[in-house]
């Protein structure tokens, strides 16, 4: 006959048993708590402590319901339902409980239902998710933001050419039926031929260093035609060469438009005044002229009427300029001629003012071949810059050297410098460093005139400056043009 086991020893195994058990409760990580068919909370460990913000003693003998939000009470009301009325053995849920702070906890409910002295209770464990939920709730705002901006987000692989988009991306280029993955070509194609080409070299030329900052024309499969402003930046792991962008592309029509009408006012205007302030500059030459009997007042009158004019005819030949470049009528006429030659011609108007000293250094006698009345304009412009600028300081420096198989010519005063975040500004059109004080004149339009000029010559321009030290104006022009 089987020998009984004595009644401690099942009294100790339970206590074992359930000390184990308690152990593992507290110390576990997930948020856990046992519950009655009222949902009353009987016990709960650390980790729900934690979550909620509550002390043990503020949370044991409350019901879950007093921490549910209000919109989703009724799915606790669909576990009591499910686990003590019709007996399912577990349940699971999403739920949100409201945390002492006030702030929301968003968790995945996991319930287990177990029978103790004939009494049914449930072991609950809640997995918080609110990072995940705001993250969600984040890029839900952050899409909708897109969609009312006219811009959509675009990620391209550069090994595979496919593209992923958000949904403003197929709205952008007129999409309204479902289309196959977006690629590359697929891109380039929708761009008019010519900036089709431009942008097929920005992509083919991408390395680390850098960015896509790129404006140009689509047409939309219904046949509209807009203008798209791209953004974008290779995307780097671990030192090794891009092999993903991620950029925005931008709806810019409107603004290109709006541009349009301002550079077409501006063509009109200009032309318009030429006339009257050519026939007006004749008589101010005339009166010039007869001065030598007039009063010393009157004499000192035409003499300051005569340089407004000077200024006048300046600006309206910069609005023409502009117009010029923004149309592509601008025209070079390249012959072979000395640098130096060049700049002593150009600069002769500071000599006769005898404000300011020119003085010029380097290799003057380097030939180019170029535009020699344009590249004139260029160093008029930095040199007027300069003076402009550096009011005071008495001496320009201008230096011609030989770099690389360029000739760079340079524009040096003492003037008070430039801060650095308005450097890669300076040649924007109508760009002006400093408006605050209202004590310089001008449009903006002479260093963005000088740009395009040395573009169009496939040179460079640049600017070195700091506040306090003076600055440097310079430009390139290849030899082998």
């Amino acid at each position: 006959m089987k020998e009984q086991q004595p009644e401690t020893d099942y009294k100790n195994k339970f206590e074992e048993c359930n000390g184990r058990f308690e152990g593992v409760f507290d110390h576990t990580s997930a948020a856990s708590k046992i519950i009655n068919s009222d949902l009353e909370i009987l016990k709960v460990n650390r980790a729900l402590v934690e979550l909620l913000g509550f002390s043990e003693a503020e949370i044991v003998g409350t019901k879950i319901m007093d921490y549910a939000c209000k919109d989703v009470v009724h799915h606790w009301e669909d576990l009591q339902d499910a686990m003590w009325k019709h007996g399912k053995p577990y349940f699971k849920l999403d739920a949100c409980l409201v945390r002492k702070d006030g702030s929301l906890a968003w968790i995945h409910v996991t319930t287990v239902l177990f029978q103790q002295d004939q009494e049914y209770f449930a072991y609950t464990v809640l997995d918080d998710f609110s990072y995940q939920k705001n993250l969600e709730e984040t890029e839900k705002r952050l899409s909708m933001a897109l969609e009312n901006s006219r811009m959509a987000v675009w990620e391209l692989d550069l090994e595979d050419g496919s593209i992923m988009h958000t949904t403003g991306f197929k709205q952008l280029f007129g999409i309204q039926e479902p289309v196959k993955a977006w690629n590359r070509e697929r891109l380039l194609r929708q761009f008019l031929k010519e900036d089709g080409e431009r942008l097929r070299e920005v992509l083919a030329n991408i390395n680390k260093e850098s960015t896509i900052d790129f404006q140009g024309r689509i047409r939309t499969l219904d046949g509209v035609v807009r203008w798209v402003y791209l953004q974008g930046k290779p995307s780097l792991e671990h030192g090794r060469q891009p092999t993903k962008i991620l950029g925005t592309i931008t709806d810019i029509t409107k603004e290109k438009l709006a541009e349009r009408d301002k550079d077409d006012f501006i063509s009109i205007a200009s032309h318009e005044l030429r006339t009257p302030i050519t026939a007006l500059k004749a008589s101010l030459q005339l009166l010039d002229t007869m001065k030598q009997g007039q009063s010393p007042k009157a004499a000192s009158l035409i003499t300051q009427a005569n340089k407004s004019m000077h200024k006048i005819t300046h600006l309206i030949d910069d609005l023409l300029n502009v117009n010029n470049l923004k149309e592509g009528q601008l025209r070079l006429k390249k012959t072979r001629f000395r640098i130096g030659s060049a700049v002593d011609d150009c600069c002769l108007h500071v000599a006769a003012e005898g404000i300011f000293e020119i003085i010029t250094s380097g290799d003057l006698d380097q030939e180019v071949e170029a535009d020699s009345e344009r590249i004139q304009q260029v160093v008029i412009n930095l040199v007027n810059n300069a003076m402009k600028y550096a009011h005071g300081t008495g001496k320009i420096w201008i230096n011609i050297a030989k770099v690389d198989g360029d000739v760079k010519v340079s524009v040096t005063d003492q003037g008070p410098g430039i801060e650095e975040d308005k450097l890669p500004h300076l040649f924007d059109r109508f760009y002006r460093a400093d408006i605050s004080s209202g004590q310089y004149s001008g449009l903006g339009l002479g260093l963005y005139i000088a740009s395009e000029i040395v573009r169009r010559h496939k040179g460079q321009i640049g600017v070195d400056s700091s506040p306090g030290k003076g600055s440097t104006f310079w430009f390139t022009l290849p030899l082998d043009a």
